[in-house]
């Protein structure tokens, strides 16, 4: 008898023993591993913004990573979510439109991009084109160098417009493109786009056949050059300056007008920016804008 009184007695104070010295143990493991993740979130969410000075990453009125018209070489981490919106006024065609668009990181160079926008003109509005495709980035290509440049290079694809109140015709668009971005020590960013915007749209005119009137379809294409230049500058880490002529830059849906803009760009996860400037696509007008963008963690 005593001895099952001392077996079960020793096993109480094993019992004890361990949970003393494995609890502490297993929540200090847990704080660890807590501490671990946030501190690579904070490194994730600074890596942008450290001590290297550098403009802010954000995104063009497409949503993708660019300035505002233009993309730049940056791509989204893996799994990472950004997207914005943004209200432009063009006074060359009385020309008002809220695009918005939203990007996907399928991986740190990889990424998908959707965007669409409301137009309004001339009499005319609903939603114009819907714009998607991808961009592949190659990362620095500058090794063992202060400098960094980085290239990229995107398809996009475009149909529309959506809305049949729009001009009463349908177009499909494909738009290759070739990005570099290049960084110097002090943070001056150069940026330079160049591709090529192919359209193919149809429309139903009327047609006198002899007799009555009656409405053929006639198919029309055209392609232009778009050469996009851009520079940045951080005027500190939550404040950067942006300058930007986007020859034949696609506006708004498929007219490619020509802005030049200067504008400014705040935030991180949360990033406002506003521009300004003058469309001399062709007769001069005056383009104005401001917008959000939202990036998930």
């Amino acid at each position: 008898m005593k001895f099952w009184n001392r077996l079960v007695l020793g096993s109480l104070v094993l019992t004890l023993v361990l949970g003393v010295c494995v609890g502490p143990a297993a929540a200090a493991s847990k704080k660890k591993k807590k501490e671990e993740k946030k501190s690579e979130q904070v490194v994730r969410h600074h890596e942008r913004s450290s001590s290297e000075k550098r403009p802010i990453d954000g995104l063009n009125l497409s949503g993708k990573p660019g300035y505002f018209i233009s993309d730049t070489a940056e791509t989204l981490r893996q799994s990472q979510i950004a997207g914005t919106a943004h209200l432009t006024f063009d006074t060359w065609g009385s020309v008002f439109q809220i695009p918005v668009g939203v990007s996907y990181g399928i991986t740190d160079k990889l990424l998908v991009n959707v965007n669409t926008s409301f137009y309004s003109a001339g009499g005319a509005s609903g939603v114009y084109f819907l714009n998607f495709g991808g961009k592949y980035g190659f990362g620095n290509v500058l090794k063992n160098s202060d400098n960094n440049l980085k290239i990229a290079a995107g398809l996009d694809f475009g149909i529309g417009p959506l809305s049949n109140e729009i001009y009463g015709y349908s177009a499909f668009a494909f738009d290759p493109y070739g990005v570099c971005t290049l960084t110097l020590p002090d943070g001056l960013q150069l940026n330079g786009k160049l591709g090529l915007y192919v359209q193919n749209y149809s429309a139903n005119e009327p047609t006198f056949n002899g007799t009555t009137i009656v409405n053929e379809s006639v198919g029309f294409s055209y392609s232009y050059f778009q050469l996009n230049l851009g520079v940045a500058y951080p005027f500190d880490k939550d404040l950067t300056g942006i300058g930007e002529l986007a020859v034949n830059g696609e506006v708004y849906g498929a007219t490619g007008g020509t802005p030049l803009l200067v504008g400014i760009r705040t935030g991180h996860d949360v990033q406002f920016q506003a521009l300004a400037g003058l469309d001399l696509g062709g007769t001069v007008g005056l383009f104005l804008g401001g917008g959000i963008s939202l990036f998930s963690e």
